[in-house]
C-alpha cells in the first residue's frame, strides 16, 4: 500500500485522524440506505447497538467487508492536496447540510419564481425559511438553478422539494469528486444516498467535475470556513 501523509501540524494531524478512517473503517461515514441495504442485521441488533465494544467489532467487520468490495480500489487515499478531499472527508452531518444546499441552490430558479402563497409557505415548510431565503436572495450569483426541475419536484407537497433537494444536491457532490482516483470516489461516493449513483442523477446541473468541485466548495467555505481551511490545498 501506499505511505500515508505525515502530520507536520496540528490541523495537519486532525486532517490524518480523519483520512485514516475514511481509508480504513469506511463503515463509520456510510449513507445509513446504503447500511440497511448491504448490513442489515444493523436494524436487530438491539441494545448491542449503544454497547461501544459491539460497535467496534461490527464497524471493523463491516468495513473490511468494504475494503474488499473495492479490490484494488482499497489503496489508501494519501494525497491531502486532492481538490476534492474537503468535500469527501466532511462529516455526514456537513455533509448532508452541504447536500441540502446544493440542491436548495438547483432549485433556485424555481422557487425565485413561485408566488402562489400556498407554494411559498409549502416550500419553506419542506426546506426550511432560512434556506428559502438564501436562495431567494443570495444565491443566484452562485447558479442560477435548472431550467427545468419538473422531473426532480414531481409533487408540490413540503416532503417533494426536501426530497428533490436532496437528490439534486447529493448529485452534485458526487459529480464534483467523479473525476478523482478511484479509492476516493468510490469512498466518497458511499457517504451518499444510493440515488447519486444513477449518471442522471450526478449529472442533472449540467456542470462538468471541475465545475461541480468549485461550486460545492463555495456552498462548503459559507458553511463551515474552519474545515476548509484546514487542508493545504486551501490556505
Amino acid at each position: 500500500m501506499a505511505a500515508l501523509p505525515t502530520p507536520s501540524s496540528p490541523a495537519t494531524a486532525a486532517l490524518f485522524v480523519r483520512l485514516q478512517a475514511f481509508n480504513l473503517l469506511p463503515s463509520h461515514t456510510l449513507h445509513p440506505l446504503r447500511t440497511a441495504a448491504w448490513f442489515p442485521e444493523a436494524a436487530t441488533l438491539g441494545p448491542l447497538a449503544g454497547h461501544p465494544a459491539a460497535q467496534r467489532s461490527l464497524h471493523q467487520r463491516w468495513s473490511q467487508h468494504l475494503l474488499d468490495r473495492l479490490g484494488d480500489d482499497a489503496r489508501p487515499v494519501a494525497d491531502l492536496m486532492h481538490p476534492a478531499l474537503p468535500l469527501a472527508l466532511a462529516a455526514p452531518a456537513l455533509l448532508q447540510r452541504l447536500v441540502r444546499d446544493a440542491g436548495v441552490l438547483l432549485l433556485g430558479r424555481q422557487l425565485r419564481q413561485a408566488i402562489v402563497r400556498e407554494q411559498v409557505l409549502t416550500a419553506r415548510e419542506g426546506l426550511g425559511s432560512e434556506a428559502l431565503h438564501w436562495v431567494r436572495t443570495d444565491a443566484a450569483g452562485l447558479h442560477p438553478g435548472l431550467d427545468d426541475t419538473s422531473l426532480w419536484l414531481q409533487g408540490q407537497g413540503a416532503a417533494d422539494y426536501a426530497l428533490a433537494a436532496d437528490h439534486l444536491g447529493a448529485g452534485l457532490l458526487a459529480q464534483a469528486w467523479h473525476d478523482a482516483p478511484a479509492p476516493l470516489r468510490r469512498r466518497a461516493d458511499w457517504k451518499l444516498s444510493p440515488d447519486a449513483d444513477a449518471t442522471p442523477v450526478r449529472t442533472a446541473s449540467r456542470l462538468d467535475a471541475t465545475h461541480a468541485r468549485g461550486l460545492c466548495l463555495q456552498l462548503l467555505a459559507r458553511l463551515d470556513t474552519p474545515w476548509l481551511s484546514s487542508f493545504p490545498a486551501t490556505r
